[in-house]
């Protein structure tokens, strides 16, 4: 395995509050992250901006409803959040929207029912949701669409599986929902929506089922790293699986060096990059490690600078941010990006 030294890692001055779970997106040269436990595992209320134009956090007005784990998107000026877990650690029907311009919160339409672990993607500036988790703890099909513009929420065909926590992801005017869980157990399913004609496809299914796994899609591959293996006895799995979208097929690629879950994920030097995360020895991880799809190997990156799983974070300008989350001291607000070094 070889070193990756032509990568590093920058620290950014720390976020004012410390927490896990939080849903962060970016708006322009600034970051929003949201909500979030804190170390007593209560949701919170928070809302803080990052500029990046000047390198300081700001604390903006707190949102409405306290939770964590929401989905989130960014229209425009104005980041929209969708459910999640409240105070009561039950599933949130809420849906509000802060306006960066007027910096203010704003009640939305709510959701048809309660419902946590939505994931929330954007297309022709409205927000596609799918499935979730209700209150009687059941997976849901949901499959909707927010319309921004009328304040309403609108149903698609639903999904062929109900689970909720997928990954999804936009690529060709198809929208691929991949993995999930079903209360604590992983479900395996892959399926595809094709806007063209309007219908789901079955795609063949994860070639193995993990909790906390690191989803992340090109325009050409998407894929499946690590996660909390199906009989969690077996620990967290080191498994990096790929999917071809032109020739509609799993394989297996090289094992991650270090077994994990719930870490952040992204391209950086067109590498998929996994940072941090949990491990098997229990704490969390500063470890990260890059996958060169164009080789089937990976390369050791420096370590990042503070350990972080259960964390928010993004991508912005070709550099992978990682906002908060656990630290071996507790839940952080340190925020640091890697970078590719110039040559």
């Amino acid at each position: 395995m070889a070193n990756g030294p032509e990568y590093r890692w920058q620290k950014h001055g720390s976020m004012p509050t410390k927490r896990v779970f939080s849903s962060a997106v970016e708006i322009g040269d600034c970051f929003y992250v949201i909500g979030g436990c804190d170390h007593t595992g209560v949701p919170m209320n928070c809302c803080e901006k990052y500029d990046s134009s000047t390198k300081t956090w700001t604390t903006a007005a707190n949102m409405p409803t306290r939770r964590a784990g929401a989905a989130i998107a960014a229209v425009r000026n104005k980041v929209i959040v969708i459910g999640g877990v409240c105070t009561k650690q039950q599933p949130l029907s809420e849906v509000e929207e802060f306006d960066a311009e007027t910096k203010s919160w704003k009640s939305l339409t709510p959701l048809k029912e309660n419902l946590l672990g939505v994931s929330a993607i954007l297309k022709d500036g409205n927000i596609l949701c799918v499935g979730g988790m209700g209150v009687d703890t059941c997976p849901k099909n949901h499959f909707l669409c927010y319309r921004i513009e009328e304040n309403l929420w609108q149903e698609l065909p639903p999904m062929p599986t109900p689970r909720y926590a997928t990954g999804i992801f936009l690529v060709n005017n198809k929208l691929y929902v991949v993995g999930g869980r079903s209360g604590k157990t992983p479900i395996g399913a892959f399926e595809m929506y094709n806007f063209d004609d309007k219908k789901w496809h079955k795609l063949p299914d994860l070639p193995s089922r993990r909790v906390f796994p690191m989803y992340i899609a090109s325009s050409t591959h998407l894929y499946s790293i690590g996660g909390l293996n199906e009989n969690p006895t077996n620990g967290f799995s080191a498994t990096c699986e790929l999917f071809d979208f032109e020739k509609g097929e799993w394989t297996i690629g090289a094992s991650m060096p270090t077994n994990r879950g719930d870490a952040a994920i992204g391209f950086v030097n067109d590498k998929v990059v996994i940072a941090g995360g949990l491990g098997n020895a229990g704490k969390p991880l500063a470890t990260v490690e890059a996958y060169d799809i164009s080789t089937d190997s990976w390369s050791q990156l420096p370590d990042m600078p503070s350990t972080h799983c259960s964390c928010s974070f993004l991508q912005y300008k070709k550099c992978l941010h990682v906002m908060g989350g656990l630290s071996v001291k507790g839940p952080s607000g340190y925020m640091e990006s890697l970078q590719q070094c110039s040559s």
